[in-house]
């Protein structure tokens, strides 16, 4: 995929992940004649692996991260708050306790993974082989792109 089209991808996901993330409410500001949602809240997980060994196994004892993440992609440290996407496209939202050292951590996990990796206004971009994964960051929050 070359990489134009690669960051129209990565660009067009981070942007549709922050949205989503913006617009994530609990519903609580409904009025009472609206119907309940038949869908449980967005998946949720508890801390993911030490920042020393990222994976891309689920965290323990929370909902299952999408199996075609690429193999061997690491994932950041924090809780994962939501997962959006299919079919090799997704959006992983973590909240974090310092998001400027959950995203040089992460950094580091993808460039030890062979992943070739580009940090530009805060935004990490890494590619390796036919995968691309975009990481952005706002206060407490980590947005994880992936493609393969």
């Amino acid at each position: 995929m070359p990489w134009k089209r690669t960051s129209s991808v990565i660009a067009a996901s981070l942007v549709m992940g922050l949205g989503l993330t913006a617009c994530g409410g609990d519903g609580s500001d409904a009025t009472d004649d609206a119907a309940p949602s038949a869908k449980p809240p967005a998946t949720t997980a508890p801390e993911s692996p030490a920042a020393d060994a990222p994976t891309s196994e689920a965290p323990a004892g929370g909902a299952s991260l999408p199996q075609d993440l690429p193999e061997g992609l690491p994932l950041p440290t924090g809780r994962l708050t939501s997962v959006t996407g299919g079919k090799g496209a997704y959006v992983l939202t973590y909240t974090v306790d310092d998001q400027a050292s959950a995203l040089d951590s992460y950094r580091k996990a993808l460039e030890g993974k062979g992943y070739t990796v580009l940090e530009v206004a805060g935004t990490v971009t890494a590619t390796k082989g036919t995968d691309a994964v975009s990481v952005a960051g706002t206060g407490t929050t980590l947005v994880v792109t992936v493609s393969s």
